[in-house]
């Protein structure tokens, strides 16, 4: 009997994978597009700046896509299940696999197999694709504008740069280590308004380099990879050791730094537009200098729970197939349902703003609105189950 009954039901899982693909393709492509107009319009008040026309706007909204993508991922499998599954239950075909034997737990597993690839989709997007278009989108507008990628903090960003054997330079094997202040920088590797000051061992400081604008690349190294900094027109004041000071002014000063390309770029992206590995690796920098990591560290655990939030939709999207469309209520509730995906997106934002004013761990931050929606999925489930034996 089991042998004659896995092959129907095979089918219907089958059936019920393609109607819940493509209804979850087709509101994801309609909110990506949608959000996409706006950004288009939003742009349009950057048209004509530098040389930043109707071409580079197209380009910059088709990039920053993915970015769209991998947030929406989530309400959109929640829109396009609910509709997928209402349907079902609409022309009674799932009352009718529920009646030939198809159990809650089959049903359950079924969505959570179906809901795979598009929890994979969302990760590859989120890790891989996302970083790499929204630093092309940086680099495309900030080079055609011709301006700062990125805005400054009233006292611009400050980070620490430990040197080692591979950041020497001839000029400065007695410095230890570096504070380096920026004013802004953009995402092809050039900063603005760049001050250093350098310290020995016993942290006496021995310069102070002051430089309009800085152009910074990686240079491979046995020991790993550094970067390069060129300084324009440099003014480096060496402290000296009676007290007394002396100014020289450079034309083009190369310093080595032990700054990796994730620690700079961090200043030029958004915390959500950089891939988990990043984030993590930003988040140590700043742990390590005594800074708050909490809005990294935030943002890393997002991603790492965002993925999953895909299969949190599926289940809350589920009861809706065991709905009975002669109850006469099946749009007021998938409408409910739409409401609770989009009010998801939104509580997640918002816990999150009170996490870091908080300072509440950012883990928890993260999990606590996909946990309370796979419970509220839960509940529902087995109402609906109870009410309809």
């Amino acid at each position: 009997m089991k042998v004659l009954h896995w092959p129907r039901m095979h089918t219907f899982d089958r059936y019920m994978a393609r109607a819940i693909y493509g209804r979850v393709i087709f509101v994801l492509l309609g909110f990506v597009g949608l959000f996409a107009l706006i950004d288009l319009v939003t742009e349009m008040e950057n048209l004509g700046r530098g040389s930043y026309g109707l071409s580079q706007m197209i380009q910059f909204t088709l990039l920053r896509m993915p970015s769209m993508a991998a947030e929406l991922m989530p309400v959109a499998s929640l829109i396009g299940a609910l509709w997928a599954l209402a349907g079902l239950a609409g022309t009674s075909e799932f009352t009718v696999a529920r009646a030939s034997g198809l159990r809650p737990m089959h049903v359950v597993s079924t969505i959570l197999l179906v809901g795979l690839p598009l929890v994979v989709f969302t990760g590859v997007l989120s890790e891989g694709v996302v970083p790499w278009s929204e630093g092309a989108a940086a680099r495309l507008r900030s080079g055609a504008i011709g301006s700062a990628s990125v805005d400054s903090l009233r006292s611009g960003y400050w980070l620490r740069d430990s040197l080692g054997e591979s950041t020497m330079s001839a000029d400065s094997q007695d410095t230890r280590e570096r504070m380096v202040n920026l004013v802004s920088g953009t995402a092809d590797g050039q900063m603005r308004g760049v001050v250093m000051y350098e310290f020995d061992a016993n942290r006496r400081l021995l310069r102070v380099i002051r430089a309009d604008r800085a152009v910074v690349t990686e240079v491979p190294r046995p020991q790993g990879v550094v970067t390069r900094w060129v300084l324009e027109n440099a003014k480096r004041i060496t402290v000296r050791a009676d007290g007394g000071t002396r100014v020289d002014t450079i034309a083009s000063l190369e310093l080595l730094s032990g700054l990796s390309s994730t620690t700079l770029g961090a200043l030029l992206v958004k915390p959500e537009q950089m891939s988990a590995r990043d984030l993590w690796a930003y988040s140590r920098y700043l742990r390590s200098g005594r800074q708050s990591a909490t809005r990294y560290e935030l943002a890393f655990w997002k991603k790492v729970f965002y993925p999953p939030a895909v299969w949190v939709m599926l289940l809350l999207a589920l009861p809706a197939a065991y709905l009975q469309a002669r109850s006469g209520s099946v749009g007021l509730k998938v409408f409910l349902g739409i409401v609770a995906g989009v009010g998801f997106h939104l509580i997640n934002s918002l816990f999150s703003h009170l996490g870091i004013l908080g300072s509440w761990p950012p883990a928890l931050v993260a999990a606590v609105p996909s946990l309370f929606a796979l419970a509220l999925a839960g509940a529902l489930l087995a109402r609906i189950q109870r009410r309809a034996i």
